[in-house]
């Protein structure tokens, strides 16, 4: 049940707070005046699109904050717990959106997604907005309107059939998605296997191209290295005045002096170590020579590896030879996996006949009962429709078939025959505005007789409607308050003086800024209230809204 309403910066509301009870409420007040714009603020609170256009002019964030006591919803205070966001019986919802267009949701304090927040919003009110019943024309709506007369049994039913259905269909699509790809194999695998054999033959070594690129640069200079290695080797080894030579006549030169002074003891010693050096690196330049080969087989070997190596490299987007070696490889798991595609495909088989035979038993049970649920739903309109002044309606249900889905094998559509030997026809073609509105609150009073949310918001249900027929639907609204919270905006003041709690809203200038007030009226401040809405000569209609309010109570 909705305690209070916090609104900040909403529309023409720049602060108010209002506190409800049990019972009905009603908020009426002059054309324009801004009664939808509680409604407004309290769908925005239960989840519902975050429209900037809320925000006061001149603002920059609105804020709606209500005030729950779950006393009378164990399924809200349930998810609590689950949530670790339970303070006893109470939940505190708020909500705030800005001119940049973002919004925030807290539920107790705590941040929370909006969807996740709108789990928990669906369990506190349901909201009838004044153009809801023309959804009733439509007959994809109808089946909703059904199944939300069933009980818990029947809810936990939709449940099944929806978490049934959903596995089954992914399970079918994965199904699918193989079956393209094992028709699509014998290609694949044709392509893989050329490449894999093409790649396996190349034997590629990753790092080859440049060992060999060095090796053909070899090739291609041997005479220039030949006169390079050749001449070093006589400057240090064979010629008329090798280095070696030179090095082992100072070697000897210091011999005899060494022993006077330590300084040509190390030049000595620096000059024979350079001495051995030379010697190696002569001996070094020597076998270079004699091993130098201009192999021209060797050469053509190495460049048609060099040929093999690129025209690869092109054809797999300028790959080198490592992540060619690692493309034969995911060609290979591949290739493993599409082998062991036909027995993944008849695993996947058997699991999706599994999962189709358990939701076609759920769906079964869902139609059989919805055939018990429609034929009881029949009798309950029709007591309703009586109830208001709607006596001798014929209200029929249909279930005709339709493709397997979440909701299950069929679908709903509404029939009815207003008069007595009339045929029965679709609501769409022959019901009037005001017996839409009376057929929707007739739905609303057979689904608060079932376990559902605490609190029903009726914005306008009295369109299309007057004189006594407005006295029922009063008289209905009345009735379902003894078990729900009702908060109705209404026009009319056969509804008006039928409430248990009764608030004028109204507009007000400050000579800078127009605001929206709630006020809540009672004794001779509802009596005037009332007498506006009859109209006519102020003492009449002042003694005719003493009687109205007389003969509710």
């Amino acid at each position: 049940m909705l305690v209070s309403l916090s609104i900040r910066n909403i529309a023409l509301m720049d602060e108010m707070q209002v506190d409800f009870s049990k019972g009905f409420h009603v908020l009426t007040g002059e054309t324009g005046a801004g009664k939808s714009i509680l409604v407004d603020a309290v769908t925005l609170l239960l989840g519902g699109r975050a429209q900037k256009e809320l925000i006061r002019k001149g603002e920059e964030k609105a804020r709606v904050e209500g005030v729950f006591d779950l006393s009378d919803c164990p399924a809200a205070l349930e998810l609590l717990k689950a949530q670790e966001l339970d303070e006893g019986n109470e939940l505190i919802l708020s909500r705030e959106i800005t001119v940049q267009g973002r919004s925030s949701c807290r539920v107790n304090g705590s941040l929370m997604p909006l969807t996740q927040y709108q789990q928990f919003t669906a369990l506190l009110m349901d909201i009838h907005g004044q153009h809801e019943h023309q959804s009733l024309m439509d007959e994809k709506r109808h089946l909703g309107f059904l199944d939300a007369s069933g009980d818990d049994a029947h809810r936990q039913l939709l449940d099944r059939t929806r978490t049934d259905f959903e596995a089954w269909h992914e399970c079918k699509k994965t199904l699918d998605k193989l079956q393209k790809q094992s028709e699509q194999a014998g290609e694949r695998m044709e392509l893989l296997r050329i490449r894999q054999k093409e790649l396996k033959n190349a034997r590629l070594v990753p790092g080859e191209e440049e060992d060999l690129a060095r090796e053909r640069d070899k090739f291609r200079n041997v005479e220039k290295i030949e006169n390079g290695l050749r001449e070093a080797y006589d400057s240090v080894y064979n010629g008329s005045d090798p280095a070696v030579e030179a090095l082992r006549t100072a070697v000897s030169a210091l011999g005899p002096i060494e022993q006077l002074d330590e300084a040509y003891a190390s030049l000595r010693a620096r000059l024979d170590g350079l001495y051995y050096e030379a010697e190696d690196i002569g001996l070094t330049l020597r076998d270079m020579l004699s091993s130098l080969d201009s192999d021209p087989e060797r050469l053509e070997a190495v460049q048609a590896r060099l040929d093999l190596i690129r025209r690869l490299s092109r054809k797999y987007g300028g790959a080198t030879t490592g992540e060619m070696a690692e493309k034969l490889k995911e060609i290979e798991a591949e290739l493993a996996g599409f082998e062991s595609l036909d027995d993944d495909l008849d695993a996947l088989g058997k699991q999706e006949k599994t999962l189709k035979a358990k939701y076609q038993k759920t769906a079964e049970a869902l139609t059989a009962a919805r055939n018990v649920l429609a034929r009881k739903f029949e009798q309950e309109m029709e007591t309703q429709l009586r109830d208001l002044n709607m006596a001798g309606t014929k209200f029929q249900v249909s279930l005709p078939s339709c493709p397997p889905g979440p909701l299950g094998c069929e679908t709903a559509a509404f029939q009815i025959a207003p008069n007595r030997g009339e045929e029965l026809q679709p609501l769409s073609k022959i019901a009037s505005g005001g017996e839409l509105s009376r057929l929707m609150l007739a739905i609303k009073s057979v689904a608060a007789k079932r376990e559902g949310v605490p609190s029903m918001i009726f914005d306008e249900i009295d369109t299309g409607i007057s004189g006594r027929a407005a006295q029922v639907v009063g008289e209905k609204m009345a009735a379902i308050a003894k078990e729900r919270q009702v908060l109705c905006v209404t026009h009319l003041q056969q509804i008006a003086a039928l409430a248990d709690h009764h608030f004028l809203v109204e507009k007000s200038f400050d000579g800078e800024r127009t605001r929206t007030r709630l006020t809540p009226l009672t004794g001779e401040d509802r009596v005037n209230e009332i007498a506006r809405m009859l109209g006519g000569d102020p003492e009449s209609a002042r003694k005719h809204a003493r009687e109205m309010l007389k003969n509710k109570a």
